[in-house]
């Protein structure tokens, strides 16, 4: 297992890279060889980024903690792997929004075939299945070279790393997630939790990021855009050239000039029409009249190498990405040529990118052009000043602006273009470039900051919000016949994205013994399906519910809900809320059955006696008797008492 590197000796491989790293960017600014002008992706895209090729969960889910993102001021190749179990506190991390860590899938233009695959290089930026993208020149992305380095060691391009699964899908699955983590901390300085669930899988991301900074970083891959080189200006009414045409291509290259008359002699005498088709390797000479900027612009096809930078459609804001092995793909090239006329020399210069993020590393491209014999080039980068309206038109650069860097300066014998080395920018504010040509002979050429071209923006790092779906049912309990739908709370969604959620009602399952629902099993295969309710869209943060579902079996059930949205990297893959969890599950009863009315008791029925003759009457002999003697002894005390009056009123 190799030694996480010591403090010391991580500096000393810094300061030894550093100098080394200038020093070829020197020798290669001295060449006279030049490069294609970088050109933003358009339509017809060379290909479509489309679904995912293995992801590992990072607080994907409420229940998962989540990544945390360093400081800007921290850059990931000066520091190792913390620990599982860090502090994040101690180190000056935030706590960022979780996602999926993946791997993705390129088809070709048309999108209907898999080319190819990439993994993502800005963890905040978002993420769009079916977004075309084209291949742009090396540079751009943060630690570059360290990002190249396990793009060549790792998965897929070998079986690195060892990861605990031993199937072909899961190992598939963490070996991209991982590597994508490890590239995610070189990019993005995002680490996985300190109390990630799976205490492997940290090990297998820290060991990729340990050797990869004993590696060191790795040279930048080949240009996947067509190369137009040549001079970059000349003089009016004059041949310039030659202009060599897509060397590196493997097949026709349709070209286009603009502002200039083209010829595919040196002569002049064999004029090229604009638009139609040169073979790789073609030359072309220029000539105008007219001072001005002349352009060449090249399309065609070129073998784009492992590690080379993907970038999407600008109309959507999406992840950068860099592939995993070369792909055959329409690339894109320009070269603006100065025409100026002649005498004195002229400097003119753009910047390679007019907004960025702060940690991301940018040059600046300088165009010397009528110089005639030895000059020295100082180039200075200006900055930061504060932006004003998250702008930089309106920038006063004038008096003495704060000074980020001075370059070392650069012998000229003649005309040319140079590059200055890559500078990374740590603090968000604007800069802008400036530059004096010292000729030999002849005055100073000034180029002060504040030059549009010359101008760019830093922003601050994006850290994304903690993006939280929460569900519960409407009820826990309820009678057969009765409803209950789903609620979902959406907290950390950022403005302009989309969460998808579709839910589904499971069950019914058997309750426990205890009658129930604590302890079941939702994760078996085969769980019955109660309901699938149509997909809720959701844009903004809220609280939002699903139709009413009418239960009519007893027994326990439990509301799902998947969850695709754009708004991280990996946020397409679906990932489930709620399955089994108490505030999702619902208990259905039977309906009580009701109280049974009394059963009448027949009253009993007397013991059969003779019936009096002919009278119809069934009651007992005795019973007759005993009236007729009451009704005689009646009669008897009746007329006793009338004698008795009678003989009292006689006396009287």
């Amino acid at each position: 297992m190799p030694r996480t590197p010591r403090c010391r000796l991580g500096a000393t491989f810094l300061s030894a890279g550093l100098a080394l790293a200038f020093l070829v960017g020197w020798a290669m600014a001295m060449l006279p060889k030049a490069v294609a002008d970088e050109v933003p992706p358009t339509a017809p895209f060379a290909a479509v980024q489309y679904g995912t090729n293995g992801c590992i969960e990072v607080g994907a889910r409420d229940t998962q903690p989540k990544p945390y993102a360093a400081s800007d001021d921290y850059d990931p190749a000066d520091h190792a792997y913390p620990d599982f179990g860090y502090d994040p506190a101690s180190l000056g991390f935030t706590r960022t929004s979780g996602t999926n860590s993946c791997r993705y899938n390129f088809r070709d233009s048309t999108g209907t075939t898999v080319i190819g695959s990439a993994y993502c290089v800005e963890w905040g930026a978002g993420q769009r299945t079916g977004t075309g993208y084209d291949p742009e020149p090396a540079g751009g992305i943060r630690n570059a070279g360290y990002v190249q380095r396990i793009l060549e060691n790792y998965w897929p391009a070998t079986n690195e790393p060892a990861v605990p699964s031993t199937s072909a899908k899961a190992a598939n699955r963490e070996r991209s997630g991982t590597v994508a983590m490890a590239i995610h901390y070189f990019t993005d300085g995002i680490v996985l939790p300190p109390d990630y669930q799976s205490a492997a899988l940290y090990e297998v991301v820290k060991k990729i990021v340990t050797d990869v900074l004993a590696a060191g970083p790795a040279p930048a891959p080949a240009d996947p855009t067509p190369t137009i080189e040549g001079p970059d200006g000349g003089d009016t009414g004059t041949l310039i050239g030659p202009y060599t045409i897509g060397a590196n291509a493997t097949g026709p290259l349709t070209v286009t000039v603009d502002n200039a008359t083209a010829y595919t002699d040196a002569a002049g005498t064999q004029p090229f029409t604009s638009g139609e088709t040169l073979a790789p390797g073609a030359q072309l000479w220029l000539r105008s009249d007219t001072p001005g900027a002349a352009r060449i612009m090249v399309t065609g096809p070129v073998t784009a190498p492992l590690g080379t930078r993907m970038d999407g459609d600008p109309a959507y804001k999406v992840q950068s990405m860099t592939t995993t092995g070369s792909l055959p793909l329409q690339g894109k090239s320009a070269r603006t040529i100065d025409i100026a006329a002649a005498d004195p020399p002229r400097l003119a210069s753009e910047v390679s990118a007019t907004t960025l993020t702060a940690g991301q590393p940018v040059t600046d491209t300088f165009a010397v052009s009528g110089l005639t014999g030895p000059a020295t080039l100082a180039i200075t980068l200006f900055g930061p000043l504060p932006a004003v309206n998250d702008s930089c038109s309106t920038v006063d650069w004038s008096g003495t602006p704060p000074v980020a860097r001075r370059y070392a300066p650069v012998a000229l014998t003649g005309s040319g273009r140079t590059t200055t080395p890559e500078q990374t920018i740590d603090e968000p504010g604007c800069y802008s470039f400036g530059a004096t040509l010292d000729p030999a002979v002849g005055d100073d050429v000034s180029h002060a900051p504040g030059d549009p071209l010359e101008t760019f923006l830093a922003r601050p790092r994006y850290v994304p919000p903690v993006l939280s779906v929460t569900t519960r049912a409407s009820a826990a309990k309820v009678q057969v016949g009765g409803s209950v739908r789903d609620r979902i709370t959406v907290t950390g969604l950022p403005d302009g994205r989309t969460l998808t959620a579709t839910v589904s009602l499971y069950g019914p399952l058997t309750p426990a013994a205890d009658g129930t629902c604590t302890g079941l099993d939702w994760s078996a295969p085969g769980i019955p399906v109660a309901k699938r309710l149509p997909p809720l869209v959701i844009r903004s943060n809220s609280t939002y519910a699903t139709g009413l579902v009418t239960l009519d079996k007893p027994g326990c059930y439990s509301f799902d809900a998947e969850a695709t949205h754009d708004a991280l990297t990996g946020g397409e893959v679906p990932v489930g809320h709620g399955l089994g969890l108490p505030a999702e599950t619902v208990l259905v009863t039977a309906a009580p059955s009701p109280s049974p009315s009394p059963t009448p008791k027949p009253s009993p029925t007397p013991d059969p006696r003779p019936s009096l003759p002919d009278t119809g009457d069934d009651r007992p002999l005795g019973a007759l008797a005993v009236a007729a003697f009451c009704c005689l002894a009646l009669g008897v005390l009746l007329v006793a008492g009338q004698r008795r009056w009678t003989n009292g009123h006689r006396r009287a």
